[in-house]
C-alpha cells in the first residue's frame, strides 16, 4: 500500500512539474526595438516652375532635400503573450544651425503612434496629437487580411516569413489623389512625390509565437521584425526575451478619451483648415529655419 502511495505521489508530481514546465515556457515577456527611415521621392523639376517663381523653385530644393535625407525614429514594444506597449524612445534634440536653412519634417502612420494593445480583449488605446492637444483612442484591434507567402529571410537570428496585406483606398483617399493630379498642373510641390505602392510588406518569425507586432500592426503566428509601407521602413534591431529586470506593461496616459471614428473626423477638419492657410498636404513640415 505504501508503494502504490509513494507512486501516486511520483505520477501526481511528474504531472505538476511538466505543466509547471509547459506553462513557464508559455508565459513570456519580451522587448524588441524597432528603427524607422522615411523617405520620399520626387519627380524632377519642371522648368517652367523655376521660370515662373524662382522663390518657390529655391524653396521646393530646399525641401528636396530634406526629403532625400529622410527622417529616423527608434521605437521599443514591450511585449506578453496577451498585449504589448509600442512607443518612441526619447531622443536627443540636434542643435540647430547657426547660419544658412535647414528644413525637419515628420510623418505619421501606423508605426508611428504610441500604442497599446491587448490581444485578449482585440482592443487597443493610442496616445495622439492634434496640433498640440493629446488624445487617448479607445478601439477594437482593426483586422488585417494579411497574404502569408512561403518566402523567408533571416533577420538576426530569427527566420522570418513573408506577409502582405494591400488596403483599399477610403473615398478621402481616392479624392486626394485627383486633387494630387489638379495639383501637378498648378506646379504644386506635393505634387512632384511620386506614387507609391500602398501594399504593406511584413517579415515575422514563428520563433516568438505571439500574434503582435510593432504599432498597430498585429495576426500573425508570430512576432513583426520588419514592415515596408509606403515611404516608411521599420526594422526589428535587437529582442531581449525574459530581461532580468522584471516590467510591467502599462498603458498611455493624459488626454482626452475618443473613439477612432470621432478622431479621424475632428483630425480631417483641422488638418483642411491647416492646409488652407499653410499649403501643405499629407504632413507637417515642422521647421524652417534662415538667416542671412
Amino acid at each position: 500500500m505504501k508503494k502504490l502511495t509513494f507512486l501516486l505521489s511520483v505520477v501526481v508530481y511528474l504531472a505538476f512539474a511538466k505543466a509547471n514546465t509547459a506553462r513557464a515556457q508559455q508565459e513570456f515577456k519580451g522587448v524588441a526595438y524597432y528603427t524607422s527611415k522615411t523617405t520620399f521621392k520626387m519627380k524632377k523639376d519642371t522648368a517652367s516652375v523655376k521660370q515662373q517663381d524662382p522663390e518657390k523653385a529655391e524653396m521646393q530644393a530646399m525641401i528636396r532635400e530634406a526629403f532625400k535625407k529622410g527622417s529616423t525614429a527608434d521605437f521599443k514594444l514591450e511585449f506578453s503573450q496577451t498585449e504589448s506597449m509600442y512607443e518612441k524612445e526619447v531622443e536627443l534634440v540636434a542643435p540647430k544651425p547657426s547660419s544658412g536653412a535647414s528644413i525637419t519634417f515628420s510623418s505619421s502612420g501606423p508605426t508611428s503612434s504610441t500604442i497599446y494593445k491587448n490581444l485578449q480583449d482585440q482592443e487597443f488605446i493610442m496616445k495622439d496629437q492634434i496640433f498640440g492637444k493629446d488624445f487617448l483612442i479607445t478601439d477594437k484591434l482593426k483586422t488585417y487580411q494579411w497574404q502569408p507567402t512561403q518566402e523567408t529571410k533571416q533577420i538576426g537570428n530569427y527566420t522570418c516569413y513573408k506577409a502582405t496585406y494591400t488596403p483599399e483606398l477610403t473615398e478621402e483617399q481616392k479624392k486626394a489623389k485627383e486633387e494630387k493630379k489638379e495639383d501637378a498642373k498648378k506646379g504644386s510641390l506635393f505634387a512632384l512625390m511620386d506614387d507609391v505602392d500602398p501594399t504593406i510588406e511584413v517579415w515575422y518569425t514563428p520563433e516568438i509565437p505571439i500574434a503582435n507586432g510593432p504599432g498597430e500592426y498585429h495576426g500573425l503566428p508570430g512576432l513583426i521584425l520588419e514592415v515596408k509601407e509606403r515611404n516608411t521602413i521599420l526594422l526589428c534591431t535587437k529582442i531581449v526575451m525574459n530581461p532580468e529586470e522584471d516590467f510591467e506593461i502599462d498603458q498611455p496616459r493624459g488626454g482626452k478619451t475618443i473613439t477612432q471614428e470621432k478622431f479621424d473626423a475632428l483630425q480631417k477638419k483641422k488638418m483642411e483648415e491647416y492646409q488652407k492657410k499653410n499649403g501643405t498636404k499629407g504632413f507637417i513640415v515642422r521647421e524652417v529655419r534662415t538667416s542671412n
